[in-house]
Order: C-alpha cells, then structure tokens, then sequence
C-alpha cells in the first residue's frame, strides 16, 4: 500500500515537473519577437487606442505606426483623402529618384522657375547647374516650389525629349507620376502640380504612410529631413543653406523634440499637415497627420500622439 502511494506521489512530482519545464520553455517562445506577432501587435495597439482620446486630437485624419513591424496604433479616418499641399512632394521624389541619380547635374531652366505661383514656400533656386540631390534637398527643408518645378522639367526632358516646353515636360511628368502612382499602389493619391500649391489634389494617411516608409530605405533621405538647417554643395562647388520648415527640429522653438527626426510639413488653405519620424528607447514611429486647423495646431495634435508614444507601456516591451 506504501509502495503504491509512493509511486503515485513520484509520479505527481514527475507530471508537476514536467509542466513546469513546458511553462518556462512555452513562456521563453512567446516572449520571442518572431513567435505570436500577430497576436501581441494586436494586444499593444489595443493599448495605444486605449490611451488615445480622440478629442485631444483635432486633425481631419491621422496614422500612427510602428516602423519595426508596420503595426498600425492608432489611427483615424486614415482612408479619407485629404489636401497633401507641399507632402506631394515625398511622391514627386520617390518617381523622381527612380529616374535619375543622385549626382546627375540639371541646367535649371528659367521658364520652369516661373511656375512658382505667388505666395508660395520657396528654396530660392537660381536658373543654374544643380546637383538633383540638391533640388531634393530643397524640395525638403524649405519646401521650395522652385526646386519642385525644376525637377520636374527635367525628368520631364528625361522622359521625352521632343518636349519643346516646360509647360509640355511638366504636364508630362505630372501624367507620368500619377501612372507610376496608381501601378505602385497610391489607389488614392491625385496630383496636378509637382510643388503640392493644388487644391485639387488629394491623397490619405495610409498612402504617406508608405510613400514615406519608402524614402526612409535611403540614407540620403534620412541625413537631409533630420537636420534643421541643411548646406547642399553645387555643382560649381558654392553653397547654399535653408533652414527646415519643421519647427520640431528648431532648437530655439517651444515644440523642440530631440528625438523627433523629421520629416516634412506642408499646408495650404486651411489645412496644417505633418509627417513626422520618432525615435525614442530604441523604437521608431512614424505619424502621418492631415488638416490640423493652424500652424501651430498640427504641432500640437502631434504633441499629443508623440505624448501618447511616451506614456505607453509599450515602450518598455
């Protein structure tokens, strides 16, 4: 009778043993990265909704995501097409780039100078020899319509070299661009002018979003929207500086963020619009955020989700 109750309790013990090594191993391999991402990014952007209240944010459309796994936290009406004004510049760049190369050296035609409309944000570009990575440049930091135009005259020369006018290579480009918009996936993305200065135009969040996630792939793109000023060398070997419209980046400015790391604003009419890079304990986000009511107003919305990033547990996962 002793003999039996003894190897029951060993095998208890044997069983108890064995679940407790399964619990430790089981444990181990969820907490892995690769294993139940599905499950745990839908557990954290549980989280983030829950700490995000809406009317602390007063943008007409919003998405929050992280740049690790390209989980979506929070985001609001990220379908609803909005005016880009001066962020249809990042998809200018993006079929732009896949054009040309970095070093190749364009003759900036007066004409397309001209296009600059009244007004407008401008880089100051002269009617001389360009690197186009210069012309990106200052398609970024200042967002110069000039340096817009002139991209796009000349990828439109590129693209047919019977165009005679800028006026032809331009409208070229632009037909060129939405093609090449609508193949790669911009279902929602409408541009009528390479500078953004178009009422007309539309584009979403989620189509930033990746437009966005696709010229941060490039180191060039990264070094020229983090910096508040940027010096780009031409070709003649002078300089020439612009300081970033992003005030996020302005040491001197009351919404100074250290670990916010571009990239581009752009407005017109009555809509305040911000895509912005975040780095903060190792993590990177990336918040696209459309017709906030003011200039200072979209600074704020984007306080508030940036207020939202530093106080989630998410972090510390």
């Amino acid at each position: 009778m002793k003999r039996t109750y003894k190897k029951k309790k060993n095998k208890i013990h044997y069983i108890l043993l064995v679940l407790v090594f399964m619990i430790i191993v089981g444990g181990w391999w969820v907490l892995q990265p690769e294993n139940f991402r599905e499950q745990k990014n839908f557990i954290n952007s549980q989280i983030f909704k829950k700490e995000f209240e809406e009317e602390f944010y007063n943008g007409k459309a919003l998405i929050l995501v992280d740049c690790s796994n390209d989980e979506v936290f929070i985001s609001k009406k990220e379908d609803s097409q909005q005016r880009p004004a001066s962020l249809a510049k990042l998809f200018v760049i993006e079929y732009a780039a896949s054009l040309t190369n970095l070093n190749d050296i364009v003759e900036v035609n007066h004409e397309a100078l001209l296009k600059t409309k009244k007004g407008s944000s401008v880089a100051n570009i002269e009617p001389k020899e360009y690197y186009i990575n210069n012309l990106f440049a200052a398609m970024l930091v200042p967002s110069g319509n000039d340096a817009a135009y002139a991209v796009a005259d000349y990828c439109g020369g590129l693209l047919a070299t019977g165009k005679s006018t800028t006026e032809e290579r331009i409208e070229l480009f632009m037909d060129n661009l939405n093609e090449y918009l609508h193949k790669e996936g911009y279902k929602d993305t409408l541009l009528y002018d390479p500078s953004g200065f178009d009422m007309s135009a539309l584009t979403t969040t989620k189509d930033l979003k990746v437009v966005t996630e696709h010229l941060l792939k490039n180191e060039w793109f990264r070094d020229i929207v983090c910096q508040s000023s940027y010096t780009a060398t031409l070709p003649d070997g002078s300089t020439q500086t612009w300081k970033n419209t992003n005030v996020f980046l302005d040491p001197t400015s009351e919404y100074y963020n250290e670990n916010v790391k571009g990239i581009k604003t752009g407005s017109l009419g009555d809509d305040y619009n911000l895509v912005v890079l975040y780095q903060k304990d190792g993590k990177e986000f990336l918040i696209c955020s459309l017709g906030s009511e003011s200039d200072s107003s979209r600074y704020d919305d984007v306080t508030y989700i940036l207020k939202t990033i530093d106080e989630s547990d998410y972090l510390f996962q």
